[in-house]
């Protein structure tokens, strides 16, 4: 029994190293960031949003094309006015294309950039398309990344960051060409608030860097749930609650340097977002076991310091019960106001729906 209790140390470091080696593989992290082979819920029925809650024919399913050809399954659901400006009310039959293209230039559109697993019908998605379209009474475009649900392709950082600029584009047209037909004077970028969660946090932010290298900025940024970067997040996180991956190796700084350098899809958010002047909402719940809410903590002081604002520059308004609400003004840069709800509940899925966050947004974002 002796030999066993000397060798045990030896198997679970040996057991270590080969899982560190596994993850060192490019094609192993991408299974393991994404998880876009969890296609849930089952049955599939995107073609029917009605199945999964949405109101009847408030909803339609389409396909986006990338730039690189991919094609990528979306859905659009309707602003609350709008759809009950509909005659007759409730509709008796499906919208047509233009009727839901008409929204755009009627009211704001949420981007909406979900997760890693399942795809855009997941529940509380769904939940958080109704609160968006109904409370805050905004289009809600919900796509699919590459590989989800049912779009072609495989994910990678550049292409789901590719998928998300494909929504942009085709939310920006259809608002420039319709102020257009109407001889109007409609910013598109004014029209449309990024919202991701959990790892669509990485997407929208990419995404807002991009566009800010264009001269383009959203009208708000929402990121529920957000992480600094994919790469710090590695060094956080505990498989199963139970195994941690990338932390033992901070004892040895050459070889967590290694491993950061070998990870093929570094989501650095934090870096992305000081590009952008668009006001930023962060939200996040001290109970999220999945991303730690010190990620928020850590891009919101990131935020404050790049924008020049001293410590006591900063509103800190608590309310009990719910939460610490902090904010600063970037005025003097040219930029929005940040904001940052850090939560008691809510933990990773359930907050981003909820009626308080709904009242954030809608002040960051005007409407």
């Amino acid at each position: 029994m002796l030999w066993r209790a000397r060798w045990l140390p030896v198997l679970l470091v040996a057991i270590y190293a080969v899982l560190l080696v596994v993850l060192a593989l490019p094609a192993v992290q991408t299974e393991f960031l994404f998880l876009h082979r969890v296609n849930l819920p089952l049955p599939r029925k995107l073609d029917h949003p009605e199945h999964y809650g949405l109101a009847p024919f408030k909803t339609r399913n389409l396909k986006l094309t990338t730039t690189d050809g991919e094609r990528i399954g979306a859905w659009h659901i309707l602003p609350r006015s709008y759809y009950r400006s509909v005659d007759p009310f409730p509709p008796s039959h499906a919208l047509t294309d233009d009727e839901f293209e008409q929204a755009f230039i009627e009211r704001p559109t949420v981007l909406y950039f979900h997760g890693n697993a399942a795809n855009r019908a997941a529940p509380f998605r769904v939940r958080g398309y109704s609160a968006f379209s109904t409370q805050l009474d905004c289009n809600v475009l919900a796509i699919d990344y590459r590989g989800f649900g049912d779009s072609t392709g495989s994910p990678s950082e550049e292409g789901v960051v590719r998928d998300a600029r494909a929504a942009w584009d085709y939310v920006a047209g259809h608002v420039e060409r319709l102020a257009r037909d109407r001889g109007e004077k409609v910013e598109a970028e004014n029209m449309i608030i990024l919202v991701g969660q959990s790892m669509g946090t990485g997407v929208a932010s990419l995404l807002a860097g991009q566009l800010a290298q264009d001269g383009l900025n959203p009208r708000a940024i929402v990121l529920i749930a957000p992480f600094y970067s994919a790469v710090e997040l590695m060094l956080e996180y505990w498989l199963f609650d139970f195994i941690p991956l990338l932390q033992p190796l901070r004892l040895f700084p050459k070889i967590q340097a290694f491993f950061q350098s070998r990870l093929a899809h570094p989501f650095k958010s934090s870096q992305a977002l000081m590009t952008t002047s668009s006001p930023i909402l962060l939200n996040h719940a001290v109970t999220d076991t999945v991303i730690p809410h010190s990620h928020s903590a850590r891009l919101f002081e990131d935020l404050r310091s790049h924008s020049q604002v001293p410590p006591d520059g900063v509103h800190d308004t608590h309310y009990g019960g719910w939460g610490h609400v902090r904010s600063f003004a970037r005025d003097h840069v040219g930029a929005g106001p940040v904001f940052w709800w850090e939560g008691l509940t809510g933990g990773h899925n359930n907050l981003g729906w909820t009626e308080g966050v709904m009242d954030l947004i809608a002040k960051v974002a005007g409407l």
